[in-house]
């Protein structure tokens, strides 16, 4: 049963170790909408992941294969169990009061917290985009516990396609798929070393929990993510490779957009965590803003309004290009770039919303301000 309903054995195995490994207790940017208390949360997810990863590699070969071998059987398991969480959290969910969830800066401006609008939306458009910020059961935060889940599962869904790719090419790996994996796997441990700062990003204090995130980690996250990764299994020595000094490039191209989106994020955190340090990054960079508010314009905020977009998408890029360059059909070296493509469609949508959210927070005058001094939104002499 494992071997075709392996991401269900997934999502229990991280659930389980969730709740029960030690974890680090601390306090939130989001506040409890009632109380105004910050929300507390235990954060263990390398230790989760780091776990699974062993014990999944202790397994027989052939399970190791099975998130590749039966990839539409397990895609449908998580669509089940996706939409079965979506429809016990619309249920189960009651409404919010606010516009957007209460955070602790807030608190020492009453006047930045806005009522929720009264405007009565459809039953379709609650489902999808939810109806409370930060739901709990049983103790468990359910927005941190469903990015776990689809980290895991990414990870695993690379590891798989990796292990499949080694059976083909007799224990062989192609420079590609190692070079793929290394940035990946990067990729996903270094979200979940940084799991505090992700508590200060958009989707926890801006976006409600709906079948629009359920769905989103559960499904799209682990399954569609590593699209990249199925150009590059059946690549055999016949459809050649890159170099390793292509290699290194492509390597190069995915820290360039680590170094921006890091940087952007852990600025961001530092002056939201401690407001009255003038400086980030060593005294390097003044944590300027627009007087009267707490909108960063200096730094990687100085260079475009959603910087940390660009490294992103320039992260998704890199990821695409080995099975840009040497997948077998034209089929699977285009399958690759729907990867860079989601996230240009999905920033530029958000980066809207958020700028939108925020000339209401700040008003007319800051905000016009701030977007004279940085005029750019997401890429920096482009738009």
């Amino acid at each position: 049963m494992m071997e075709y309903f392996g991401v269900i054995t997934i999502y229990a195995t991280t659930t389980a170790l969730h709740y029960l490994l030690p974890a680090k207790s601390v306090s939130g940017y989001c506040c409890d909408c009632d109380s105004f208390k910050p929300l507390q949360y235990r954060l263990n997810g390398v230790f989760v992941l780091f776990s699974i990863i062993v014990l999944y590699l202790l397994l027989p070969q052939k399970v190791q294969t099975s998130l590749y071998d039966h990839y539409w059987v397990n895609l449908i398991a998580a669509n089940v169990i996706g939409l079965s969480f979506s429809t016990l959290l619309f249920f189960n969910g009651g409404k919010e009061k606010y516009a957007r969830c209460v955070t602790i800066d807030q608190l020492k401006d009453a006047s930045t917290i806005q009522d929720a609008d009264t405007l009565k939306r459809s039953w379709i458009t609650t489902f999808f985009l939810g109806q409370v910020w930060n739901p709990r059961y049983f103790g468990i935060d359910i927005k941190m516990l469903l990015y776990l889940l689809g980290a895991v599962a990414l990870q695993l869904n690379i590891l798989s396609c990796v292990i499949t790719h080694l059976q083909i090419n007799n224990g062989h790996a192609s420079n590609a798929i190692i070079t793929y994996t290394i940035c990946f796997t990067w990729f996903v441990f270094e979200y979940l070393m940084g799991e505090e700062v992700h508590l200060y990003t958009y989707d926890l204090f801006a976006e409600k929990m709906g079948f629009k995130l359920a769905w989103g980690c559960l499904v799209f996250y682990p399954f569609f993510y590593p699209i990249g990764a199925y150009s590059l299994v059946n690549n055999t020595a016949q459809y050649g490779d890159i170099s390793v000094s292509l290699s290194l490039c492509i390597v190069g191209v995915f820290v360039s957009g680590w170094v921006i989106t890091r940087g952007a994020n852990m600025q961001k955190f530092a002056y939201r965590t401690n407001p009255t340090q003038k400086t980030f990054l060593f005294g390097l960079i003044p944590q300027t803003t627009i007087p009267g508010t707490r909108i960063l314009c200096s730094g990687w905020w100085g260079v475009a309004r959603h910087f940390n977009y660009s490294g992103e998408i320039i992260q998704a890029l890199a990821l695409s290009l080995p099975g840009l360059i040497i997948g077998p059909t034209i089929w699977q070296r285009c399958l690759p770039l729907l990867y860079p493509v989601y996230y240009i469609v999905l920033f530029v949508s958000r980066q809207m919303d958020d700028d939108e959210v925020c000339r209401r927070k700040y008003g007319d005058v800051c905000w016009d301000q701030y977007t004279k001094m940085v005029p750019y939104r997401i890429l920096p002499g482009v738009w």
